[in-house]
């Protein structure tokens, strides 16, 4: 796949939204879904680099009869780089999101790359998922936005749904256990956000509005919760300024 077209991104609409909205609590309304692609790519430190790590993961760990899970699935950038990865070679490739303005931008995305046919879409709400047998699911920046007690019942359905041998990647946004550590990541973050074109009023409004949306949980208590689920091979694949991703492996039973 070559980079220079890499990946699908609608970056026409730019993420404007804080310079006039005020900070009000953050959701994945028309504005956000409009907006997204680009917000994405100028927030999250690592965007491209974990589109190809999950290319390189579905080539890897896909199996035959089997389907690949995107949880939250937002525009579908994800679901469209895997599709162009493995040349249609999937049965089953599906993105659950639960947001419908997002999914309109997904479906959009879907045709103009002519998967519309090929990618699943499903609007509904985590908790209240049934998935079938999987070989490969993945949650980008999702739990974050659930409550707490929510995220270790869709861990377990995700651990029972992945065959032998089929893994999840989880990339979250963790708190740092240490305040003053925190702090330190939390600066660095923003300057990574000044850095893409931010203003400091964008990043102060855009805090403000994610406080009590966005709960992050520490590294710890991430990966509790992964083993609790059943994981036993829980593998730290990217890092960035507190955003983490894990790679966690469902072995064959002996």
């Amino acid at each position: 796949m070559k980079t220079s077209s890499f990946p699908p991104l609608d970056i026409a609409a730019k993420d404007r939204i804080y310079l006039s909205k005020e900070a009000e609590s953050f959701l994945f309304g028309e504005d956000v879904a409009g907006a997204f692609d680009d917000m994405a790519s100028r927030s999250i430190p690592n965007y491209f680099e974990l589109q190809l790590l999950i290319c390189n993961l579905a080539a890897r760990y896909y199996q035959s009869n089997s389907a690949i899970y995107d949880l939250g699935c937002s525009t579908a950038t994800s679901l469209v780089v895997i599709y162009k990865a493995l040349g249609g070679l999937v049965d089953r490739i599906i993105g659950i999101d639960s947001s419908r303005p997002m999914l309109e931008k997904a479906q959009e995305k879907l045709e103009r790359f002519g998967l519309a046919e090929k990618v699943a879409l499903q609007h509904g709400r985590l908790q209240e998922l049934e998935i079938e047998p999987a070989s490969f699911i993945f949650a980008n920046y999702t739990l974050q936005f659930l409550p707490v007690q929510d995220r270790a019942l869709i861990l377990g359905k995700v651990f029972d749904s992945l065959l032998p041998g089929g893994v999840f990647l989880l990339s979250e946004k963790v708190e740092v256990s240490d305040p003053e550590e925190n702090k330190i990541v939390t600066e660095l973050y923003e300057d990574f956000k000044r850095r893409n074109g931010y203003s400091d009023m964008e990043i102060a409004k855009k805090r403000e509005s994610l406080k009590g949306v966005l709960l992050p949980l520490t590294y710890q208590e991430n990966e509790k919760l992964l083993l609790e689920a059943g994981f036993k091979s829980i593998v730290s694949v990217l890092r960035g300024y507190g955003f983490q991703s894990w790679l966690c492996i469902k072995h064959p039973l002996k």
